[in-house]
């Protein structure tokens, strides 16, 4: 039997009892102990068994629609996943395509119909396990945020690692005064983006990625590769209260992935925890002006008919509309929002103008009504060959009735005959 050996670790393992070194020994000895051909093997780390994103799990899927095994092996069934019911699901789509699950260590089959109330136990453990951990993890990180901890310390700050102490970026905070400093002189985001950039200041993602050595999340780069503020990381800086001192905590849950805000008043303040950047009077000042500056929500999607519709192919963002004036007339324009709040050295000048739209949408609108006047037209004559050739169909029909009524009578008869012998 081909059997595909597969291991997972997370972070709340046991990391002696499940490393994935064990788990493979224990998989490849098993194996070897039935005499199965091992014809691959994959394995995820630091992936907890509630997603089933994983690069581990996609190779095995790959060797199963590319029919190359006939079973896959793991040292237990919560490390193919704990959340019970992808568990389940995926344990049915290997069974689709006839490859079963061996738990090593637990005697289970998946082919074996006598397992299966034991595989449904496991599941409802594995998972319980899982949000039990889950709850614990998140109540102990809770409590950590209420004592004052910081995981990744904002743009302007670095964490010692040996003693956990913040300290200040020299270079960065730098960056961050410049920021405050172009901000109050009544420069905007757009345009303090646009002088960091000439300047050749390093982006928060740039450093981030020279002190992680890779990038760690997507990043806004020009077109030659090179890294970019942007109006968001301008805007972001502007209003961070970290520079002034104070940490907060308890900012966002998440819940499945999605982020939740959670209200002022429910965060966890901590006074004093970093060294000052900004003075506090100098950061009210900014938030002011911001929330002065601040555009209030005007329903572009409402007011312009093609607004979030279209995107940019270059960069990816949508085109934003705009009302432009000239000779005393007024029109509207999609503008790539990307080149619009970045600038040239992020995407080039996309724009298309309302009225050519239109024009397009009403092009295209014709030629689809011409293509249904014709499809109409031949759905028409269709029903009236059809409605021509219904009397001569229904008499066929008929008289094939009439036939098979006749061969019935002929069969009945012929088994009377049988009968009476």
């Amino acid at each position: 039997m081909r059997v595909w050996l597969y291991a997972r670790l997370s972070n709340d393992d046991d990391r002696e009892m499940n490393s994935l070194l064990n788990q493979r020994e224990i998989c490849q000895a098993f194996a070897e102990q039935h005499g199965y051909i091992i014809v691959g093997q994959s394995f995820d780390d630091n992936i907890s068994g509630m997603s089933f994103d994983r690069r581990g799990l996609d190779e095995l899927m790959a060797a199963v629609d590319a029919d190359k095994i006939d079973a896959v092996i793991v040292k237990d069934l919560s490390r193919l996943g704990r959340h019970r019911t992808q568990t389940a699901l995926f344990i049915d789509y290997l069974r689709e395509h006839q490859v079963r699950v061996i738990s090593a260590t637990e005697g289970v089959d998946t082919f074996c119909g006598e397992d299966d109330l034991i595989i449904g136990v496991r599941g409802l453990m594995n998972d319980y396990y899982a949000k039990d951990i889950g709850k614990k993890i998140r109540a102990g990180y809770r409590q950590k945020q209420k004592d004052g901890i910081v995981i990744t310390p904002p743009f302007g700050y670095w964490k010692d690692k040996n003693t956990g102490q913040i300290k200040v970026d020299a270079e960065a905070a730098v960056t961050v005064q410049l920021i405050y400093s172009l901000y109050l002189q009544g420069c905007g985001q757009k345009e303090i983006a646009r002088r960091l950039n000439t300047a050749g200041r390093k982006t928060p993602a740039q450093l981030r990625a020279e002190r992680c050595g890779r990038e760690v999340r997507h990043t806004h780069k020009t077109r030659d590769g090179q890294f970019l503020w942007t109006y968001t990381s301008v805007k972001n800086i502007l209003v961070e209260e970290a520079y002034t001192g104070v940490l907060n905590n308890h900012r966002r849950e998440y819940n499945n992935g999605k982020a939740k805000h959670i209200d002022k008043t429910d965060w966890y303040r901590h006074e004093g925890f970093f060294p000052v950047i900004i003075r506090k009077q100098e950061w009210e000042q900014v938030q002011r002006l911001l929330k002065q500056q601040a555009r209030p929500a005007n329903g572009n999607q409402a007011k312009h008919r093609y607004a979030g519709l279209l995107t940019c192919r270059e960069c990816g963002n949508t085109f934003i509309p705009m009302i432009r004036c000239w000779n005393g007339k007024s029109r509207v324009e999609y503008v790539c929002r990307g080149y619009h709040r970045n600038g040239k050295t992020y995407c080039a000048s996309h724009r298309i103008h309302e009225e050519v739209l239109d024009a397009a949408v009403q092009e295209y609108t014709e030629t689809v009504r011409e293509q249904c006047a014709v499809e109409l037209k031949k759905l028409a004559q269709l029903q009236k060959m059809w409605a021509l050739r219904k009397p001569i169909l229904d008499a066929h029909i008929l008289s094939l009735q009439e036939k098979i009524q006749k061969l019935e009578l002929e069969i009945d008869e012929i088994v009377m005959q049988k009968l009476s012998k």
